[in-house]
């Protein structure tokens, strides 16, 4: 199958999926972020792998999953919070615990393994998190807002400034946006990518979420469409640097798990950081 017929076939299943999980959310919607980040942090230890590190891999995974599991169920109030420093405790927990089953692993870097397994935790795992307490924010604000819409606009602004920045950037740029990390990215494609993937969020989320009003609208389109190329930016750097093109082939035409979501995972935290100084 060629490589557009590979791309059209995995967007016609994802896209009414994904619809779906957007929609509906609860349960469904954090279980398939679960994975998300379960199979993104074992691309990017098999990234570190391809460069030699023997990292925590399986250990840190489960224990991040559980982690994550318990995040969902306070933040849609199924889970009391035992203390608040407790709570904020927890990733710090899991990198103790991640220390302490290093003392027993043979052939470990201590320095280098122990920090790419933590890093993993950080870099894809809590910023996807994120992603569950903005869809769940209903649960902890009285922001009058239909989060699954909101979700829905975010991906959709992300969706549209990969598209814009790739086919502009091919059809008209010149000049190299990041050559040492990514050299076929253009400034001509990231300036459209953030104008029309801006331009999407506001639409979107003002025909869905009208309550949210212009201004928040276009601050939080630009947070989007600047830091999802961030994102991108930064996953290539790792991929680059582990030598490889993709961080899998698990989405055919479309690469991993990190490639589909790199621009989800940088741009979560900071929306949700700015829609709880909103509330």
């Amino acid at each position: 199958m060629k490589e557009l017929g590979k791309r059209v076939l995995t967007a016609a299943i994802g896209i009414p999926v994904a619809l779906f999980l957007f929609i509906y959310g609860g349960h469904p919607f954090a279980v398939a972020l679960l994975i998300i980040a379960g199979y993104g942090m074992h691309e990017f230890y098999n990234m570190s792998k391809a460069k030699g590190f023997n990292p925590i891999a399986n250990i840190t995974i489960v224990l991040t999953m559980i982690l994550g599991g318990y995040f969902y169920l306070v933040f849609t109030g199924s889970a009391a919070i035992p203390d608040n420093t407790f709570f904020f405790l927890l990733p710090t927990l899991i990198g103790t615990a991640l220390l302490l089953t290093g003392l027993f692993k043979d052939k470990i870097s201590a320095m280098a393994d122990i920090s790419i397994s933590i890093g993993g935790i950080v870099y894809i795992a809590l910023p996807l998190f994120s992603l569950i307490a903005i869809r769940e924010f209903n649960h902890f604000s009285d922001i009058n807002m239909e989060m699954g819409y909101f979700v829905l606009s975010m991906f959709v602004a992300i969706w549209v400034c990969d598209s814009a920045a790739y086919f502009i950037g091919k059809a008209i740029g010149k000049n190299k946006l990041f050559p040492i990390h990514s050299p076929k990215k253009t400034w001509e494609g990231a300036i459209a990518g953030f104008l029309f993937g801006a331009a999407a969020f506001v639409g979107f989320n003002m025909w869905l979420n009208p309550n949210l009003g212009l201004a928040s609208s276009l601050v939080i389109g630009g947070i989007i469409t600047i830091f999802c190329q961030v994102g991108d930016l930064v996953e290539s750097h790792f991929k680059r640097d582990a030598g490889v093109k993709d961080s899998s082939n698990f989405f055919p035409g479309h690469g991993g798990f990190l490639d589909r979501f790199d621009g989800v995972i940088y741009v979560s935290p900071i929306v949700l950081m700015f829609l709880i100084l909103m509330s």
